[in-house]
């Protein structure tokens, strides 16, 4: 089973070569990587939030503002959507390295950014789906409450706070992976690029986001969320004109994918330089 998969993966990325990638985590470029803090690094350095609906239904969220804001400038704002591990209603678990870790020093420098994380309540989704499965179509999974409540925060504080609107970036590992893809769905309109981590998409959606810079990330032994969920999306994505979509593929990895795609100073460069195309 292991060589017939190795087998498709090998004819998969000869077909797309020049989009798809292979990397080794044990290369040296890791090392050089955006530094990791502990949680309470984040915790200090963000402002937390609570939203709550006109029916009463609350979310927590963290705010990350650059240092020396200025709400006459208009500054990228990030989206970071958490896995599993990070639901409940604490307004912490949600601050890990791979969702907050953008507030680092060497990364705002370069690119003062908002970072916006919304925290999902315990035993809930970013987007109903068995994980396991991957791909889904959308037509069968309405909008969850989590994300509902996700793209009102979003929109409150865009509205209070200096966004550059053409440079909104959606980014999520596992069940964020999900979350990022999905919002990237449901709202491509406003969105300048998105970084979907080990999660999955309803392929079918490829033609209404060809035209945002999507660079995906996947380990390919990932026991949780199948490889296909990325491959099937960015495959359905490569078929279509003119198409920005990368997928970089780590070897011998399983779902702790995300642990060093947000550390890769190429995809932090990468990103802040996209900006939305209006005809999206």
């Amino acid at each position: 089973m292991k060589n017939y998969i190795l087998l498709f993966l090998t004819a998969f990325t000869s077909t797309i070569c020049g989009q798809t990638f292979y990397s080794d985590i044990n290369s040296s470029d890791f090392k050089k990587g955006i530094k990791e803090y502990k949680n309470s690094f984040y915790e200090q350095n963000t402002i937390a939030h609570i939203y709550t609906d006109n029916e009463g239904n609350k979310m927590p969220y963290r705010l990350f503002l650059p240092s020396n804001y200025n709400p006459k400038k208009k500054y990228p704002l990030v989206l970071s959507f958490h896995g599993a591990g990070s639901r409940g209603n604490d307004n912490l678990k949600q601050l890990r390295p791979w969702v907050a870790g953008w507030m680092d020093e060497v990364v705002q420098q370069k690119n003062p950014c908002i970072i916006l994380m919304p925290q999902c309540p315990a035993k809930q989704k970013w987007v109903n789906v068995p994980w396991k499965k991957g791909s889904y179509n959308m037509k069968d999974i309405p909008l969850s409450k989590p994300m509902k409540l996700a793209k009102a925060i979003f929109d409150k504080v865009i509205t209070e706070n200096a966004v550059d609107k053409n440079r909104i970036y959606v980014m999520g590992c596992s069940m964020g992976g999900y979350g990022t893809w999905n919002f990237v769905m449901r709202y491509h309109k406003m969105i300048a690029a998105a970084i979907p981590i080990c999660g999955a998409g309803d392929p079918s959606m490829a033609k209404e986001i060809r035209k945002i810079p999507i660079w995906a990330f996947h380990g390919d032994v990932d026991p949780t969320v199948p490889l296909s969920g990325s491959i099937d999306m960015v495959e359905a994505l490569y078929v279509q004109k003119k198409n920005k979509t990368h997928l970089t593929i780590y070897k011998n990895v399983g779902h702790n994918s995300y642990e060093f795609a947000w550390r890769n100073p190429e995809l932090i460069d990468w990103i802040f330089n996209q900006k939305k195309c209006d005809k999206n």
